[in-house]
């Protein structure tokens, strides 16, 4: 595992042989606390054996010690924040410092293109469904003279 440094090594050795200290102390075989924590009983052997190489990533690493010590009856959260305590140091993280400078942070969040996605989906389906009503006053002046001339003829047939 090359993503710990050499301080969060350090700090990892000393949980590590605490933790068997404890369960030697308790008489605990690792295939029970395999059983109870629902870790392979092969990860727990090269972490107690410290072969770091063979182990995964720091985040599982910190899960593991936590539910390893809360199994045998320790503060795992605690210990496993020892852990955490130490920066992870990363070989690429010059790199990702020099990209991101370049690009400008913004955030949208998802909700809100759906929102507006939503009210423009809405207002298009309420123009197309509703389509805007003709009235007497929208009419152009001819058709408003041509039914005026039609009214007055039919007061005119009428009398």
């Amino acid at each position: 595992m090359t993503l710990l440094n050499q301080a969060q090594v350090e700090q990892l050795k000393e949980i590590t042989t605490h933790l068997r200290q404890v369960r030697q102390e308790k008489a605990i075989r690792i295939e029970e606390i395999a059983a109870q924590t629902l870790i392979r009983a092969g990860v727990l052997h090269a972490l107690e054996e410290e072969r770091f190489e063979e182990l995964p990533e720091p985040i599982f690493l910190q899960g593991f010690i936590r539910r390893y010590g809360d199994a045998l009856g320790l503060d795992g959260n605690a210990l496993s924040h020892t852990l955490i305590s130490n920066p992870v140091v990363r070989q690429d993280s010059k790199n990702d410092h020099n990209n991101s400078d370049n690009k400008p942070n913004t955030y949208i969040p998802l909700v809100v293109t759906y929102i507006l996605l939503l009210v423009a989906a809405s207002a298009g389906l309420l123009h197309i469904l509703n389509p805007p009503q003709i009235t007497s006053e929208s009419l152009t002046p001819e058709v408003n003279n041509q039914q005026s001339i039609v009214s007055n003829t039919n007061k005119l047939t009428e009398k």
